[in-house]
């Protein structure tokens, strides 16, 4: 009978431990996968703010929201630092209590947005993962409905698993967590994301290939008195001299049969260079297939103050007498184009084209392309260039001095933000691993103990066996 219910016991043990053994492994599991998402989605908001930015002011608008530019970086800013950080924190089980409950308060806001933004399809893509990974909106929503799932469980359950960095030295993780983040955002920010996921890469050329410059993609709206009409590349534009004015240009989006906007996936844009006009397509001979070339991209002339305009005339005055051509891509109504051209007076081509075509092509206003050949060799924001007289005579002639070496930077910052992790990791364990071997050396001089003993007891019997036998 004892050994009938010592037998239950021993199996409702095996049982309850195999239970709890299966819970810390989900718990692992769903650790890293939620965790591993909110890294990946806050990195990649965080290598190009410009985007993130440009994502969130799009969704503000759709909403009817308006504020100032500054408080919405900071919020970008705060928003990509804040996603980053929750993802590194349920991986390491860093503050195992709070870092759930924070990531639960954010899906309890990003879930309803997501349906929001999958029934009404107030914009073609969320951003959730930046330029980087494009899903629908759909997708998107059930994506969060599964991190939900996972974030209730590690609500419940992420208490029984151990955390990788002691508390004692969590503090340190959050701080090196924001330096690493931060020094990030600032670089995307101010002067080019280190990782590129547009489709105008470094090393590929800017108008490929097959462009067609025939193509009806545009609608064009002019105006007289009061009445506008639209036409589209393939109509007979009217003639200002009747009186008609050029307003603005505007994207012909493709509708598939059931009346759903076609999503661009943005690998088969081609940036379309106009007159300033915004009439004629000039995109072939803007950018020449030889030699160097610096092109300025501007999609906000108000914000291109006189200052810049200086350095940019002073850009033209290097260019010229360093063989290299020089044009400015802006974005804006004939009438914006004429305005600042009174104010900058510039002396090079200037082009029009779409703002968001702009923007793809470099983050900033101004920023610089340098071309060789027709193909993207480095891109900066103008501000980022240390130089405030191109014409001084210290100045480096050669234009690749200010390529920004963007990817090699970012490796030496992973690097060692893993490194400092790792060693406050192994560092953390270290009370353990000594317990350990300080136990080990413990049961090791216990058993020497024992074997000695047991040769002496051996070797008394034997003593005795022998003197008995005398």
């Amino acid at each position: 009978m004892q050994s009938s219910q010592s037998s239950s016991s021993e199996s409702n043990s095996d049982r309850t431990t195999g239970h709890k053994r299966l819970i810390q492994c989900v718990t692992w599991i769903l650790r890293a996968l939620v965790g591993g998402v909110f890294i990946f989605s806050g990195f990649v908001k965080a290598i190009d703010p410009w985007g993130t930015l440009y994502k969130v002011e799009e969704y503000l608008s759709v909403m009817g929201i308006g504020l100032w530019h500054s408080i919405v970086i900071a919020g970008v800013f705060m928003l990509c630092a804040f996603e980053f950080t929750i993802g590194v924190f349920l991986a390491l089980g860093c503050y195992r209590r709070s870092t759930p409950w924070l990531a639960f308060i954010t899906m309890c806001f990003m879930l309803p947005l997501t349906l929001w933004i999958a029934v009404s399809n107030p914009v073609a893509d969320c951003g959730c993962f930046g330029d980087a990974v494009l899903i629908s909106n759909w997708g998107t929503f059930w994506k969060n409905v599964a991190l939900m799932v996972g974030v209730i469980w590690l609500i419940k359950f992420n208490m029984r698993c151990p955390c990788i960095i002691a508390p004692a030295l969590q503090w340190v993780a959050f701080l090196c967590t924001m330096l690493f983040l931060g020094s990030i955002e600032m670089t995307g920010y101010l002067q080019q994301p280190l990782l590129d996921f547009r489709p105008y890469k470094t090393g590929l050329a800017l108008i490929p290939e097959g462009h067609d410059e025939d193509e009806g993609s545009f609608i064009f709206i002019y105006e007289k008195d009061g009445v506008r009409k639209e036409f589209t590349e393939t109509d007979t534009l009217p003639s200002e001299d009747e009186g008609w004015k050029f307003v603005e240009r505007r994207d012909i989006i493709p509708v598939r049969d059931n009346g759903d906007k076609v999503e661009d996936s943005g690998s088969d844009r081609t940036i379309r260079l106009w007159d300033k006009s915004g009439a004629e397509d000039l995109t072939e001979e803007a950018v020449p297939e030889e030699g160097d070339m610096l092109l300025l991209m501007m999609p906000d002339l108000a914000e291109v103050t006189p200052a810049m305009t200086w350095k940019l005339n002073s850009l033209y005055d290097w260019s010229r007498d360093h063989d290299a051509e020089m044009s400015a891509v802006v974005a804006g109504t004939p009438q914006e184009v004429s305005e600042w051209e009174d104010i900058a007076i510039p002396e090079y081509e200037v082009y029009t084209s779409d703002d968001t075509s702009i923007k793809e092509v470099a983050r900033g206003n101004p920023a610089v392309v340098f071309l060789r050949d027709g193909k993207v060799v480095w891109k900066r924001t103008l501000s980022s260039v240390d130089v405030d007289d191109f014409m001084a005579p210290d100045i480096d002639p050669n234009p690749m001095n200010y390529a920004p070496d963007g990817i090699h930077n970012l490796y030496r910052r992973i690097w060692l933000y893993a490194v400092v992790l790792i060693l406050l990791a192994v560092v953390s364990q270290m009370p353990k691993l000594l317990s350990k071997v300080e136990q080990k050396g413990k049961d090791i001089v216990s058993k020497g103990r024992q074997l000695v003993g047991k040769t002496q007891k051996d070797k008394i019997i034997r003593d005795d066996k022998a003197h008995r036998e005398e």
